[in-house]
């Protein structure tokens, strides 16, 4: 597979996850498809958000809003806690049939 685009934000992942709570229980409703879905969709915006080389606030926000919705379906589906997330970079890779894989890995950074 051929890399098109890398792009590296920073998300404070404890106010992110601080942040999160307000929108569980719209992600406990609508249930696990929902909040999976939720990931990619805002990856992809996120992902083409840079493709386009929107301003570094709009970049942030979108990674923001991607990051949330894989911790929101990490921590109530996956049983992930706070303090691996925080821990944890987050990758979103944009695969040639347009789908959207989402990786949780060691921080490479502390």
């Amino acid at each position: 597979m051929q890399t098109k685009l890398v792009g590296e934000t920073e998300v404070d992942a404890l106010r992110l996850t601080i942040m999160a709570e307000s929108r569980e229980a719209e992600a406990r409703k609508r249930g696990r498809v929902w909040t999976e879905g939720a990931v990619p969709f805002f990856a992809e915006e996120l992902i083409a958000a840079a493709k386009a080389k929107k301003p570094t606030t709009e970049i942030e926000m979108h990674a923001a809003n991607a990051a949330m919705a894989a911790w929101l379906c990490d921590s109530i589906y996956n049983g992930v806690t706070a303090n691996i997330f925080i821990q944890s970079d987050i990758v979103f890779t944009l695969l040639s049939n347009g789908a959207v894989k989402y990786d949780r890995l060691p921080a490479t950074k502390v």
